[in-house]
């Protein structure tokens, strides 16, 4: 369990005037120097007037994409252990490149109407700022940066430009515009995207990331039909890949009170205030995500685990190894 509340920046100064010790409450900008008590309550001002400020500005999209989410299933159920990788390296996975991922697949589908897809990519625009925050904060490993790197150049291609790796966002024109057809077309030009990048090697890496989740994802999702995927409709899937989403979204949002908690303890001095700051910025806008994640029962994971889809991963499909 964990709440907004929990994450203690500063006191509502009217909340303080019995309390004779403020600095317990704020920044102190230099070790060996103490406030008087008057200069306190200015930085207790000035820090929540920034988190009042920050509350009216809500990431409403992200939010209503959040309610789509009933819990962590899909964080597991996007990609399958049994398909094997297109490549001989076998990366990691993070939370913005899966994200970034199925968001392509469903603005692949031409029936579903604009304003959902519009909606979606809204929903996950939003998101990404607070993942990209998670991610540089708890899971800055050389290992992790490359695919981060990879999500963050592919979203850019996805969002502005409606493509995947060049590919227009939907098809063009498809001689057959059923769900299997254009599954298999993603999962294909995965393939074929993988194998030119063994032989010219251009941009190899970023190419080779995104290629072979793409393929994974696709194939798991052709799999999971037998075969079957005519039978149920682009409308269904749509609905399925936003679950999907909300669902990493939110697991990986779990993790906001630690990337807060972290802003408050920046250890260089000169960078302390702003990264307080920042801290009360991030506080007020996600208040209410935070809030309403608490009631979610997380993991039996170590803290520092929690920041790793991989560790979510592998926690979901066998929870008691």
């Amino acid at each position: 369990m964990f709440k907004a509340s929990s994450i203690v920046l500063v006191q509502n100064p009217e909340q303080q005037e019995g309390n004779e010790n403020l600095s317990w409450y704020v920044l102190q900008l230099q070790e060996d120097i103490e406030f008087a008590e008057t200069t306190l309550k200015g930085i207790l001002k000035s820090v929540n007037r920034l988190i009042q400020k920050a509350e009216k500005q809500q990431p409403n999209n992200l939010m209503k994409l959040l309610a789509e989410s009933r819990g962590f299933e899909g964080v597991e159920k996007f990609e399958s252990h049994h398909v094997p990788p297109l490549v001989a390296e076998e990366y990691l996975n993070c939370w913005s490149l899966s994200l970034v991922t199925l968001t392509s697949i469903a603005m692949s589908l031409p029936n579903i109407q604009k304003n959902k897809v519009d909606w979606l990519v809204s929903g996950v625009s939003e998101g990404l700022v607070y993942v990209k925050l998670v991610e540089k904060t708890l899971n800055a490993t050389d290992n992790h940066v490359s695919i981060q790197k990879a999500a963050e150049t592919l979203w850019v291609e996805v969002e502005v430009y409606h493509k995947w790796l060049g590919n227009k966002l939907p098809k063009p024109k498809p001689k057959v515009n059923t769900l299997g057809h254009i599954l298999q077309w993603l999962r294909d030009t995965a393939k074929n995207k993988a194998n030119e990048v063994e032989s010219k090697n251009d941009n190899f890496k970023y190419r080779s990331i995104c290629a072979n989740l793409m393929y994974r994802i696709t194939e798991t999702i052709l799999l999971s039909y037998h075969g079957n995927n005519d039978e149920i409709s682009q409308e269904e899937l749509f609905a399925l890949l936003s679950s999907m989403i909300a669902d990493i979204l939110a697991a990986c949002l779990t993790n906001l009170p630690q990337v807060i908690a972290m802003k408050c303890h920046e250890n260089a001095i000169e960078k302390r205030e702003a990264s307080v700051r920042a801290a009360a910025q991030l506080l007020g806008e996600t208040t209410h995500i935070i809030n309403s994640l608490q009631v979610r029962e997380l993991p039996s994971l170590n803290p520092d685990e929690l920041a790793f889809i991989d560790k979510w991963r592998a926690y979901l499909s066998d929870p008691f190894p």
